[in-house]
């Protein structure tokens, strides 16, 4: 009898014990905050992680359609205020993952500074209302083949009316609370300012060209003549569309006073958008 009570003495210290080590663990965890920043796309992301015990997680993937990929996850501290983010890099794994799904991945850890390897380590923080954006005006050529930085890509989804409910390719803290606000441009520095339409701009269609590839006769594309060009704000990096949304062009060329974009899908007909057609970088 008494060896029985015994197991059972031991058996309820092991559970309380494992139970105290449990609660410990859970206190750990939730003595850690995390801020979270995060840009997702197709088959590509990129996450920044700020914990509250002054340490960083970024963490970058890319993935192929059929098979292949990569994973860069870098670690280090950082140095916080207001209105800039510092990172300071310490430690990087980097994963390849082969084409052949049923070979294992490759994972690497080294410590920070092959060029290859790094990231950007300096922002600024720009607040719209709830949303929280970090910025940085490194030239990141490895997200696009065109010179462009986070300021610029910003103004493109702002200009176009994207934002603040879709996101571009920069780091946001998302919020489900509606923006109802103007953003307020006087955040940015001066010398991005000039990327930012201070009002839509407003344009009609003057021409409509049906250019057909020399390579393939049964290819073809619409080349579209809008009536507004430099004078009137207009840019390379602009998106106007109709006002029932069906139809949108991006600007390609821009000339004093006219600018040109191309439609590719076969629906375009210029019966349905004739010339005079008013196109819009953003309707209100």
């Amino acid at each position: 009898m008494k060896y029985i009570n015994f197991l059972i003495l031991i058996i309820t210290l092991s559970c309380s014990n494992n139970k105290t080590k449990s609660n410990n663990k859970n206190i750990l965890e939730q003595n850690i905050d995390t801020i979270s920043y995060n840009y997702s796309g197709f088959n590509n992301g990129l996450k920044l992680d700020l914990l509250s015990n002054g340490t960083f997680i970024n963490e970058k993937y890319l993935f192929g359609c059929t098979g292949g990929g990569e994973r860069k996850k870098v670690f280090g501290t950082y140095k916080l205020d207001s209105i800039k983010l510092k990172l300071i890099p310490k430690k990087v794994e980097f994963t390849q993952y082969p084409m052949d799904m049923e070979s294992k991945p490759i994972t690497i850890k080294v410590a920070y500074g092959i060029d290859s390897l790094n990231i950007k380590t300096e922002y600024q923080i720009v607040t719209w209302e709830n949303k929280k954006y970090l910025l940085s005006d490194f030239y990141d050529l490895s997200w696009s083949i065109e010179k462009e930085n986070d300021y610029i890509r910003f103004a493109d989804y702002l200009n176009s009316g994207f934002e603040p409910k879709t996101s571009g390719m920069y780091l946001v803290n998302r919020t489900k609370d509606s923006i109802t606000s103007e953003f307020d441009l006087s955040q940015i520095p001066k010398k991005w300012q000039k990327y930012f339409l201070k009002e839509p701009i407003s344009a009609k269609i003057k021409s409509i060209k049906k250019v057909i590839d020399k390579e393939d006769n049964e290819n073809f594309w619409w080349q579209i003549e809008l009536n507004k060009g430099e004078d009137n704000g207009m840019n390379s990096r602009l998106t106007m569309t109709t006002k029932d949304d069906m139809f949108f062009m991006d600007i390609d060329s821009v000339l004093k006073n006219s600018s040109y974009g191309r439609y590719h899908m076969p629906d375009f007909t210029p019966d349905k958008y004739p010339i005079g057609t008013e196109l819009r970088t953003k309707w209100k």
